[in-house]
């Protein structure tokens, strides 16, 4: 795809990802609500209209990093879950690569994402769609119970992750997230489960 478009068009990707890799940098040092449209551009050695030409705002950056995650629960995770059978096995390890991807972007980052601002959290998304996929499933094959709809239980188990997100979080990252994640969802999944 990249040899059918011209070197305009690939300095312009070019200076989108230096400032996109530049503001994640810097949310992750200083925190999104600390860091302005000029430092960024001032950091990755651009101008403020070459930002403006990119994103809208600071906010577009945080979409982009949202955005970034739900491709790779839509494309990644969604590929290595179907090879387990049951709809528990795909649930804990959907849970375990979001544990995996909140370790590897980094206590300090995930602490600035993790806000009661930051309203990502509470729109439909992609990797949320995943997982009711699997919920989903999981009804149609008589694995999970039926007086929720896959949304519902979606959201119960997500609000219970991010809880737990938020624990790891308050110890500053000590333990290990995704483990962890995986035994509390076994937890969780006692409630959902039809046996």
């Amino acid at each position: 795809m990249e040899a059918k478009l011209t070197k305009r068009q690939l300095q312009a990707k070019k200076t989108q990802d230096t400032i996109y890799k530049t503001a994640v940098r810097l949310m992750q040092s200083k925190g999104f609500d600390n860091i302005t449209i000029e430092e960024i551009c001032h950091k990755a050695g651009v101008s403020v209209g070459s930002f403006y030409n990119r994103f809208k705002s600071k906010y577009d950056v945080l979409s982009a990093i949202f955005q970034e995650a739900d491709n790779y629960f839509l494309q990644i995770v969604s590929a290595q879950i179907r090879q387990f059978d049951s709809s528990a096995e795909k649930i804990l390890h959907f849970f375990k690569y979001y544990g995996d991807y909140n370790m590897k972007s980094g206590v300090d980052f995930v602490k600035h994402l993790f806000n009661a601002q930051n309203k990502m959290f509470t729109k439909g998304r992609p990797m949320q769609n995943v997982l009711q996929d699997i919920i989903c499933q999981g009804q149609q094959a008589g694995e999970i119970r039926t007086d929720m709809t896959p949304e519902e239980i979606s959201r119960y188990l997500f609000i219970a992750a991010r809880g737990a997100v938020y624990d790891w979080c308050q110890h500053d990252g000590k333990y290990d997230l995704a483990a962890y994640l995986v035994r509390y969802m076994e937890m969780m999944l006692t409630s959902i489960l039809t046996s």
